[in-house]
């Protein structure tokens, strides 16, 4: 006897989708909506269209990768695609979890190593986005993984 679901994934048409979300503020938005009016983020477009040439980021993926798996915990990679706030909070954690972590009292020790372990958590978090070809440059543009395109 022969299996006669469809296994074809289920997909969305855009024209059913009747709310949408800024990624960076979380505002809601237009369905056709290109540009966030609170923070003026540029969205994607609904229904899987592939991003035009002005939409990919001029940033090298494999940059981004090697910093994040180098100095992922220093938000360094953060610097580079341009998201200055985020590395700057990366950098700021890192370097409270040293003080922390160095300062010779045992309780500071453990919350220096809570710390620690919160930024290499965010940093496998950060290395898995790049891999899914879910980041973006702070202009709003994808840094496309190797073939993704």
């Amino acid at each position: 006897m022969s299996d006669t679901r469809n296994t074809q994934p289920h997909q969305t048409p855009a024209s059913t989708i009747s709310k949408k979300f800024c990624r960076m503020c979380g505002t809601q938005l237009a369905v056709d909506a290109d540009q966030c009016p609170s923070c003026g983020h540029v969205c994607a477009p609904i229904g899987g269209n592939k991003p035009t040439p002005e939409n990919i980021s001029p940033k090298s993926f494999g940059v981004a990768v090697s910093l994040c798996g180098v100095f992922g915990i220093m938000g360094i990679h953060h610097f580079y695609i341009g998201n200055i706030v985020h590395g700057l909070i990366d950098l700021l954690l890192f370097v409270a979890a040293m003080v922390c972590f160095f300062n010779n009292t045992e309780s500071w020790a453990l919350f220096g190593l809570m710390l620690l372990l919160i930024d290499v958590g965010h940093s496998v978090w950060v290395m898995y986005q790049l891999f899914t070809g879910k980041t973006y440059d702070s202009q709003g543009r994808l840094i496309p993984y190797p073939g993704q395109l």
